[in-house]
């Protein structure tokens, strides 16, 4: 019994550990930009207001979906896509390693 739970133990850590060390992959429409927070459903990026979709996501450094109201008062480099509408529907704020890649 202690073995199966040790070897279930190992394995989950095995692939997390691999979902750690994937890199993100960017669709080949992303844009990026300096992104601030102002009042939802509105964020301000390269100095011009935009407008979220509804059911928008922002991905936080870590991979996963934060708030809006985590990015009041800072500025973050993102990657980000426009919806057909011209809403942005998905915010990636970037790593240190992912801002060394040039787009």
């Amino acid at each position: 019994m202690w073995t199966r739970r040790l070897l279930v133990c190992f394995i989950l850590t095995l692939t997390t550990l691999y979902a750690l060390a994937t890199p993100r992959v960017f669709p080949a429409n992303v844009k990026r930009g300096v992104l601030s927070a102002d009042v939802f459903p509105q964020v301000l990026i390269n100095g011009q207001m935009q407008r979220l979709s509804p059911g928008a996501k922002i991905i936080g450094k870590q991979n996963t979906i934060i708030l809006t109201s985590v990015l009041m008062n800072n500025a973050y480099t993102v990657n980000y896509t426009v919806d057909a509408q011209g809403f942005i529907d998905r915010i990636w704020i970037l790593t240190d390693e992912e801002l060394a890649v040039s787009q």
